[in-house]
């Protein structure tokens, strides 16, 4: 779970800004409260603003952050991203601090670098009352430094193992978090590659333009995912009433066809990565069809969509020939069965995109009172009908606005005295809380 993020210098944050999960004292929807020893946080989070508020750079530079951590090295062209109306933040570097918990084990992680290379690095468990350092890795003038917990250093051989790290393995542009989480787990324990494997598997971000890629292979295999598809798909009023996985032989499927070069290399590359599939898109509807190898046959899946007819009957369709609406309502189909099944985060930018108001709130309603969730859900909105308290506490709702020196700043709704019987959304429509456009009077500009 994602405790808090905390952004310095980077897109539009200029200074350095903190997001959290952190819960007030609000009574309502107590089962959104997530209690772990040391720590108590939410389970959700909606950001709202106006356009280029800053609410997608948030969920960029998280993005950014994860993949830092997953490819283990600083790009070179980082000092591009940096807050740009400022002399002084072009001259400095960039800074990001990341609380979370994975297994019952509460991590804090801060990185600090510039384009030629990373300043500071630290990793620890977090406890109440103070951290536990992992490991600690600073770059100055005289060379790099990196020291590790008190109870590493019980021989020779460990010093001189954290020595050699320092002066020759790990290099300027290199991650420590990734290159002890990927080559040396044992000698760390569980906790470097816990931290390591939960950016890398457990943090899941989904942009506007995402795409659930190989849906029909993934059903397929899970059929508890198919059976919440089939639970979630036509609840939503999309007039479909059931969907299939259609599998057939490459040869008999729509693309059995295609040059004999391209099946070549699909056949080549599946057989070389077992268990792995393959994707091709028809260019006319836009569908996908995943294609893998099993039983040493090729196969072709699709998914089918079933609509009721005038006659009462069935009639297929396929995925392509759906609304934008309800292919992205397929796409959400896998984050919102992880989120209620697995100990995931995720983080999903204009959650509402091509979706209509009612069925966004009626989704995200039956997620808030679900009580048995297990994940977390971090999203980014203008749809304001979601600003209900039977939705979301106070607490969870966090709103980007634009300073006047261009740069965001990031407030919660807690901030503001809110009774349990406002209606929230009139507040934010009016400019009560902020986080809305500012707008020139069509007049001013003879129009």
């Amino acid at each position: 779970m994602l405790i808090r993020f905390i952004v310095k210098n980077i897109y539009s944050y200029k200074n350095e800004t903190e997001f959290n999960l952190f819960h007030n004292k609000a009574q309502g929807l107590q089962h959104h409260i997530i209690k772990n020893e040391d720590f108590e946080f939410l389970r959700f989070s909606a950001i709202y603003g106006a356009n280029a508020s800053g609410k997608s750079n948030l969920i960029k530079a998280i993005s950014f952050l994860k993949s830092l951590v997953v490819k283990g090295e600083i790009p070179r062209n980082s000092d591009e991203i940096k807050f740009k109306l400022s002399k002084e933040n072009l001259d400095s570097p960039i800074s990001f601090g990341i609380e979370f918990m994975v297994s019952k084990q509460a991590f804090f992680y801060s990185i600090t670098f510039n384009e030629d290379g990373i300043l500071y690095e630290y990793l620890a468990n977090s406890k109440k009352n103070e951290d536990i350092m992992i490991f600690e890795r600073i770059n100055e003038d005289t060379g790099q430094r990196i020291v590790f917990f008190k109870d590493y250093y019980k021989s020779d051989k460990d010093k001189l193992f954290a020595e050699i790290l320092s002066e020759k393995l790990v290099q300027k542009n290199t991650l420590l978090i990734t290159f002890l989480g990927e080559k040396y787990q044992k000698e760390f324990g569980s906790s470097v590659n816990l931290a390591f494997q939960w950016f890398k598997n457990d943090l899941v971000i989904i942009k506007p333009e995402s795409k659930a890629v190989g849906l029909a292979h993934l059903m397929d295999k899970d059929p508890e995912l198919e059976k919440f598809a089939n639970n979630y798909i036509p609840s939503l009023n999309t007039g479909i009433f059931e969907i299939e996985i259609e599998k057939k032989k490459f040869e008999e499927s729509l693309y059995g066809n295609i040059d004999a070069s391209q099946k070549r290399e699909i056949i080549e590359e599946l057989k070389d990565q077992p268990g792995k599939f393959s994707v091709l898109t028809n260019k006319n509807t836009g569908e996908e069809i995943s294609v893998v190898v099993e039983n040493e046959e090729i196969l072709t899946k699709r998914i089918i969509t079933k609509h009721k007819d005038h006659f009462g009957g069935s009639t297929d369709f396929n995925l392509g020939i759906e609304s934008d609406g309800t292919k992205r309502l397929f796409d959400y189909i896998p984050a919102f069965y992880e989120v209620i099944n697995h100990n995931k985060v995720y983080i999903i930018d204009e959650i509402e995109r091509s979706i209509h108001p009612i069925t966004i709130k009626e989704l995200l309603t039956k997620l808030a009172l679900d009580t048995s969730i297990k994940g977390q859900l971090i999203f980014s909105t203008h749809e304001t009908n979601l600003l209900d308290q039977n939705i979301l506490r106070p607490d969870e709702i966090w709103f980007a606005q634009k300073d006047v020196d261009e740069s965001t700043k990031l407030y919660s709704l807690s901030e503001f005295k809110i009774h349990h019987t406002i209606n929230i959304e009139n507040g934010y429509l009016k400019g009560r809380f902020g986080g809305i456009p500012f707008l020139t009077n069509l007049k001013d500009i003879n129009w």
